[in-house]
């Protein structure tokens, strides 16, 4: 009976337990949660940090972040430039012009003189030309020799042609002294063309740069020398750009630092020369020590030789002493033979720098019996048939194979 009574009620207290410990749990329990937090979803396999992060717009959509785009890949450019001689407009060449005067150009007409060389020079990405002598307005007068002042027309004439950059420093800037500097300076200022050899005090060490296919070239002119060496008035705003060492030193030095290559105009030499002088040849390593890439040189109405110069640190600069007359009515086969240099200015994907396609281009500047007829054509489409009626025959001889001699100081690399 006393076993019996003790069972029951260890029964009763477990049941209680029991029944305790249910209640107290029912009594705890929390409702469920049902906002969800942003996720991040990785692929399998797949390292997190590569991963875009998945968002979540306000409204609940998702959006993959924009993935940063890769840099563009290096990739390599090049430039073609072509660079003609003395551009000299004696006054046969502008009686010319305006005999040849038509609805296109109703008072000079210039262009039609160029026709045989015109697409070379449209096909250069940057094509370069000597302007030797004034274009200063109507106020001086037209005139050749010995005091040049060329009509307007020769600046357009150059544009349509498509030439971009004008040289203007040569021993004829002073023709007319300060006005007809300025006015020069001042008149091809007002064209499409980049102008260099022509300078006020203000501007004189501003870069002129042409920017083509992604190169920079800086163009900078110097002559050493200008007829009956006339100078300008003190207190003049211009300046005359001789060939000075300190202004060479810190102008390249200035190019170099903002451009790819540099182009150095030089207006240097003796007439009638067929070779460098003392004064060319150390202006040229000068040039090519300070790190110029190209000397374009003009002045003796010849064609003189190109070469190739090592510069103190081991660079290449090529020069050209002379590119002779592009055109003019002198007398003389000699200054009847001009070139053309063309070249390829090259960066590759890498950034470096080089030249390619170095090449001399013969030219024969024709005029009539009558000193008339104005024409430049290539050597290699002239013929001893128009040699016979050029109008140099009345003072020299005169013949296609005179004219071929005189590109002899070429080397022959060049003449390809």
């Amino acid at each position: 009976m006393t076993v019996c009574r003790f069972l029951c009620r260890a029964a009763a207290l477990c049941l209680a337990l029991l029944l305790s410990l249910s209640l107290a749990a029912c009594a705890g329990a929390k409702p469920e949660d049902t906002t969800a937090a942003p996720k991040i979803t990785v692929p399998a396999e797949t390292d997190p940090e590569s991963v875009s992060p998945v968002t979540e717009k306000p409204d609940g959509e998702e959006t993959t972040a924009p993935e940063t785009e890769a840099p563009p890949v290096p990739r390599a450019k090049s430039l073609t430039f072509l660079a003609c001689g003395d551009n000299i407009v004696h006054d046969a060449i502008i009686e010319d012009a305006a005999k040849r005067a038509n609805s296109t150009h109703p008072n000079y007409n210039f262009y039609d003189m160029y026709r045989g060389v015109a697409p070379l020079i449209a096909k250069a990405d940057i094509s370069f030309i000597n302007m030797e002598g004034c274009v200063a307005g109507p106020s001086f007068g037209y005139h050749g020799y010995p005091f040049f002042n060329a009509p307007n027309e020769i600046g357009t004439a150059f544009t349509e042609l498509g030439f971009d950059v004008v040289n203007l420093a040569n021993n004829h800037m002073m023709d007319y002294e300060e006005a007809g500097y300025a006015g020069t300076v001042s008149y091809f200022r007002t064209l499409p063309v980049t102008t260099i050899g022509g300078y006020t005090k203000a501007d004189y060490d501003d870069l002129r740069i042409v920017e083509k296919n992604g190169i920079r070239v800086a163009f900078l002119s110097y002559t050493t020398l200008i007829n009956f060496a006339r100078q300008l008035p003190a207190g003049s705003d211009y300046l005359l750009p001789y060939a000075r060492e300190d202004d060479l030193t810190r102008q390249i030095g200035l190019a170099k630092a903002n451009a790819d290559f540099v182009v150095v105009s030089m207006h240097w030499g003796t007439e009638d020369e067929f070779t460098p002088n003392a004064e060319q040849t150390r202006l040229a390593q000068l040039c090519a020590d300070l790190g110029a890439d190209v000397i374009v040189g003009h002045h003796s109405h010849t064609v003189q030789p190109a070469a190739w110069l090592t510069g103190r640190n081991g660079n290449r600069t090529l020069v050209t002493y002379s590119l002779g007359n592009f055109i003019s009515t002198m007398y003389y086969s000699q200054n009847m033979a001009g070139a053309m240099l063309s070249l390829t200015f090259n960066v590759s994907a890498s950034g470096e720098k080089s030249l390619s396609d170095v090449r001399i281009i013969p030219t024969v500047t024709h005029y009539s019996l009558d000193r008339d007829g104005l024409q430049i054509y290539l050597l290699s489409d002239y013929s001893e048939e128009l040699a016979k009626q050029h109008g140099s025959t009345l003072e020299n001889a005169f013949s296609y194979e005179i004219l071929k001699r005189y590109y002899n100081v070429i080397p022959a690399e060049f003449l390809r």
